[in-house]
């Protein structure tokens, strides 16, 4: 197979375009090239040519210099993207048999955003051009004929540019999830049998998650936390009612389950946020109706998730065993995706065992499972609150008057847990 002419311009040590003649195979053509540049850093790239010579030569040009994969096909390096998080940068062919380049960058797009893409083409059509950018959301054109130092540059402006995104993407994140965290943390205090509830929910989603070998994001997390921010507007009758294992009248439920759709309105105010207010917003629906909603299988899968595990927390802290609470959460397969739930059920029918502590001993992260209250019979902090930092204080502080012990969680679900805490080893577990 001859090689496509634009490949057949490298930059040389006598010259800073030299043209290579075409019949010089790809081994030749390399002895000329220089090797001398360093890249900023060592993230994989991804290259996709559907023409084998193409790739040889793209391979001895930029190999040492670059962490390069290359593939023939638009399939293949599907299967690569979707096996690995490695790749920071595709640079795709625009013509390609089956898939082309604008197809496949859009997909790239869709299902991995922060990839930087990059598009070869020969082609000076405005249309295919505008059509790149508008689907493909590509970062740069390599038009050809180009030269190595051309390829070269782009690749490393492709790897910076992902550099900056994921930075500032990180920096947006961790910002975002402090002030949430602060957030929770206060409303814990002030109103803690809802914002304990949000707390408990982001650990099980988390684990819920990682039992079926999904990579979970901010959002999902984020959503967790958020899901009871509704809850201010219910009043602390209701709340305790729940708690109590009471069941809740017609027009209380229904003011209860209103706590959705407010907290999806005040959370899509805020920007970049609108995929965080939809699945608080579908906390409470169905599975079936889930199907219809979600726009994304990401999307289903996280909305189910955190209903799911919502629906098993509300059942615990009614007094329901966690075995009934999933058998009965089994039954109804409308409401509940299956796959879901038997997850949930590896993650939460663990042997539970139990330690009593003092306030001193109590740790930030650990899950009570007994009312916390003073020597007068004050209800200080209900059963099954994560400890927050904020209420940790609290209760150091009024150590002296709190009725010991006080028994938290252990178990082997919580070697799962995000956040691990100590427990003192002289402790008697029960």
């Amino acid at each position: 197979m001859i090689a496509k002419p634009w490949l057949t311009r490298f930059q040389s040590d006598n010259q800073s375009d030299a043209v290579i003649p075409q019949h010089i195979f790809a081994s030749e053509a390399y002895a000329v090239c220089k090797t001398e540049y360093v890249p900023m850093t060592a993230n994989k790239i991804l290259l996709v040519d559907d023409q084998p010579r193409t790739l040889e030569v793209f391979r001895l040009s930029v190999e040492n210099d670059f962490d390069i994969e290359l593939v023939d096909s638009a399939a293949k390096a599907w299967q690569l993207l979707n096996s690995t998080s490695d790749f920071v940068v595709v640079i795709s062919d625009m013509h390609m048999p089956v898939v082309d380049g604008v197809q496949f960058l859009t997909t790239v797009r869709n299902r991995f955003p922060t990839i930087t893409r990059i598009i070869m083409t020969a082609d000076s059509d405005q249309e295919i051009a505008a059509k790149a950018v508008n689907d493909g959301q590509v970062f740069r054109f390599l038009q050809k004929p180009f030269s190595t130092a051309e390829l070269r540059n782009v690749l490393q402006s492709g790897l910076e540019h992902h550099a900056l995104v994921a930075s500032e993407k990180n920096l947006l994140e961790e910002t975002l999830r402090g002030s949430i965290n602060l957030l929770v943390d206060l409303l814990a205090d002030v109103k803690p049998l809802a914002f304990g509830r949000s707390r408990r929910a982001k650990k099980l989603v988390s684990m819920v998650f990682r039992k079926l070998e999904i990579e979970h994001s901010w959002e999902i997390k984020v959503s967790a936390m958020l899901s009871q921010i509704g809850c201010i507007s219910v009043p602390d009758r209701i709340l305790e009612a729940i708690h109590s294992g009471e069941t809740l009248k017609a027009v209380d439920q229904m003011e209860f389950n209103q706590h959705a759709k407010f907290g999806e309105s005040l959370i899509e105010k805020i920007p970049q946020m609108k995929s965080i207010s939809r699945l608080v917003g579908w906390q409470h629906k169905r599975f079936d109706e889930l199907r219809v909603l979600a726009s994304s299988e990401r999307e289903l899968v996280s909305a189910s998730i955190l209903s799911a595990c919502l629906e098993f927390d509300r059942l615990v802290q009614m007094n329901t065993t966690a075995e009934d609470a999933i058998d009965e959460m089994r039954q109804d397969r409308k409401r509940f995706d299956i796959k879901v739930v038997d997850a949930l059920a590896t993650v939460v029918l663990g042997t539970k065992t139990t330690a009593q502590l003092t306030a001193w001993d109590l740790r930030v992260g650990m899950t009570l499972d007994s009312d916390v209250i003073d020597t007068r019979g004050s209800l200080l902090v209900p059963r099954g609150q994560v400890i927050t930092e904020i209420m940790l204080k609290r209760l150091q502080c009024r150590a002296a008057s709190i009725k010991d012990p006080i028994t938290v969680v252990l178990s082997t679900v919580d070697s799962m847990m995000e956040s691990e805490t100590e427990i003192p080893t002289e402790q008697p577990v029960g």
